[in-house]
């Protein structure tokens, strides 16, 4: 199946969205237009290209920053000891009825994307991600995600990783 993969909009019909985990539902649902009006993230939304209106899939991005002092040692010594420049996967979902289709990894894939272009004028040491259980952990782990010394489930893609370096 092919994919579009395009900013939220009023043509998206969200309505139907279930992805199995409430809180995402409920965001994709209700926040997600306010978020993109208050300028607190971007929201993008996949839609088979046979059906544009259908939700199939969401992913969320923000700017943020973490403190050198939670990231992994090796990366905290090659950095200043100032809060470090992030871009932020704050939520990434998948309809139950696209699930295990290879979605949830375009998703992945064209938000690293927005990222390392966004990175021609805003600087970040990586992508950072709040794995909302151990399937998620899986998930982000198979694509060179590390767990953060903190928390498991918060995660981090290096720069170094994402930029190919």
């Amino acid at each position: 199946m092919t994919y579009q993969i395009k900013p939220l909009d009023a043509t998206t019909k969200a309505a139907s969205f279930s992805c199995g985990h409430a809180q995402l539902d409920d965001y994709i649902n209700r926040y997600a237009s306010q978020d993109v009006r208050r300028n607190i993230a971007r929201v993008f939304v996949a839609t088979p290209a046979n059906n544009p209106q259908q939700l199939a899939g969401f992913f969320t991005l923000s700017a943020g920053s973490v403190s050198c002092t939670s990231l992994p040692e090796s990366l905290a010594k090659k950095l200043s000891h100032y809060p470090i420049p992030v871009a932020l996967i704050g939520r990434l979902a998948v309809d139950a009825s696209f699930q295990g289709k290879g979605l949830g990894s375009i998703l992945l894939a064209d938000a690293c994307q927005k990222v390392v272009q966004a990175s021609s004028v805003l600087a970040v040491a990586g992508i950072i991600v709040d794995a909302k259980d151990e399937q998620a952990v899986a998930f982000y782990k198979h694509f060179g995600f590390v767990p953060l010394p903190a928390s498991a489930n918060r995660m981090l893609l290096p720069a170094s990783v994402l930029f190919g370096k």
